[in-house]
């Protein structure tokens, strides 16, 4: 049983850190989407509601896939507000 769980658990690890690379590639797509949006704003004066529908599209996608890897890599922002006031028998 444990040999099952162990490898269901790297079977789990290796897909999530598939999805952190999609992620990171996703966030290399939506930086060079929002520098087109802002050189295209800001010195052509042309204004693409698409590419500013496809800035949340990617926003969205990177932070609901981003999700996993991050808690698996313990990269994600914790708060500690009530474990810091807790002592450390409770």
């Amino acid at each position: 049983m444990a040999s099952r769980l162990l490898h269901a658990e790297r079977i789990l690890n290796r897909f999530s850190d598939a999805i952190g690379t999609f992620s990171a590639i996703l966030l290399l797509l939506l930086i060079a989407n929002v520098f087109y949006d802002v050189v295209m704003r800001y010195l052509f004066n042309d204004v693409s509601i698409g590419m500013q529908e496809l800035e949340w599209h990617l926003f969205s996608m990177i932070f609901l896939f981003g999700v996993s890897y991050a808690l698996q890599t313990d990269g994600h922002v914790r708060v500690d507000v009530f474990y810091e006031r807790l002592t450390p028998r409770r």
